[in-house]
């Protein structure tokens, strides 16, 4: 049982039968609250069809006067279904349709735009064309109505139900350095530049197999990539610390990573690096560093899961990495991590 006072409201269409009472009681002189209750609908209800259905006509005398009639109601209703409906791709910019398609339909590690950053980022530079939103693009794609299927975007495809956030499940019982505790909270922020993320990237599960090293700047999301061929901890503290002299001593502040085994000896690059504190995420808590954890899925839009890394090349590599570096996003404002980080180097360097 409904404890709600308030009425259903159906919005039904006025029928035929209900503009002839509207017609006969109009002309007989009744009010329009009086022809509302006849016919159970809102008095704004008959208010509108009889503007609708009024109709100027002459006596034998020669005057003009206006009265409702329920036939010219009916007509101008249907006339106005017509036109109320959508027009679907023609309503809008065929200029940028063929430019859609062309920005989507590209080879991955040329692809710089998603459907969301493509719309805003044309809507940005030409004001003046009818742009969809995005949502309306997404409902084309699913209708078939563009040359671009679902396929076409590797994220789609992927995506799943977002789990709710969880509290920290376990503790960092090795004790491989400062736990993510100690953080300063304004790397949460993002305000401030020099907070990196750092993980693996996985080929297959065997022996000998190499691994990628990924670090993600927090407030660009610039990425980078290394691949070496061993994971084991002295191999990933001396390759980190190379990526980290090669792009500059002076651009890391923090590091935060996961408490792996491989990780175990992070935390002497303080010795190495000036100002650098290394943290490490609470056990099975992945999220702490999900930034990185979103890249290195687009990362997996070039190298599956479960794909050997033994026949990646270095320069395949740096392409892949330099493309995700030169997406659009919304996250950032519609800008690519590429443009923002150059403007942080420059000012750090002022």
């Amino acid at each position: 049982m409904s404890n709600s006072s308030t009425k259903t409201r159906t919005f039904k269409h006025l029928t035929a039968e209900q503009r002839g009472i509207i017609q006969a009681m109009h002309q007989a002189g009744h009010t329009q609250e009086e022809i509302s209750e006849t016919i159970g609908v809102n008095q704004s209800t008959i208010s509108r069809e009889l503007k609708r259905g009024k109709t100027r006509q002459m006596d034998y005398n020669g005057r003009y006067y206006d009265i409702y009639l329920a036939e010219s109601g009916s007509r101008v209703y249907k006339d106005n279904r017509k036109n109320c409906q959508s027009k679907g791709l023609k309503a809008f910019s065929q200029a940028f349709l063929k430019a859609l398609e062309k920005a989507l339909l590209t080879k991955k590690e040329k692809r710089r735009y998603s459907v969301d950053t493509f719309v805003h980022i044309y809507q940005r530079e030409h004001p003046l064309e009818r742009v969809p939103c995005t949502k309306t693009v997404y409902q084309w794609i699913d209708q078939g109505l563009l040359a671009i299927k679902n396929i076409d975007l590797p994220m789609k495809t992927r995506m799943r139900k977002r789990k709710a956030a969880s509290k920290p499940k376990g503790q960092n019982t090795k004790m491989l350095g400062r736990s993510i505790d100690l953080r300063c909270e304004s790397v949460l922020s993002r305000e401030e530049f020099r907070h990196w993320e750092l993980d693996l990237v996985i080929g297959k599960q065997t022996k000998g197999e190499p691994v990628i090293i990924t670090l993600l700047e927090r407030k660009t999301r610039k990425y980078l990539t290394k691949k070496v061929w061993s994971k084991c901890a002295d191999s990933i503290q001396t390759a980190v610390k190379s990526m980290i002299e090669i792009e500059g001593k002076d651009r890391f502040k923090t590091l935060t990573t996961d408490n792996g085994s491989e990780f175990s000896t992070l935390s002497l690059l303080e010795s190495e690096v000036e100002d650098l504190q290394v943290f490490f995420a609470h056990a099975y808590s992945a999220w702490e560093k999900g930034s990185n954890e979103r890249h290195n899925r687009m990362l997996r839009e070039f190298i599956p899961k479960g794909k050997s890394l033994k026949d990646l090349k270095y320069k395949d590599l740096a392409l892949y990495t330099q493309a995700i570096n030169n997406r659009f996003r919304k996250c950032l404002n519609y800008q690519c991590p590429n443009d923002l980080y150059e403007e942080e180097v420059k000012r750090l360097a002022a």
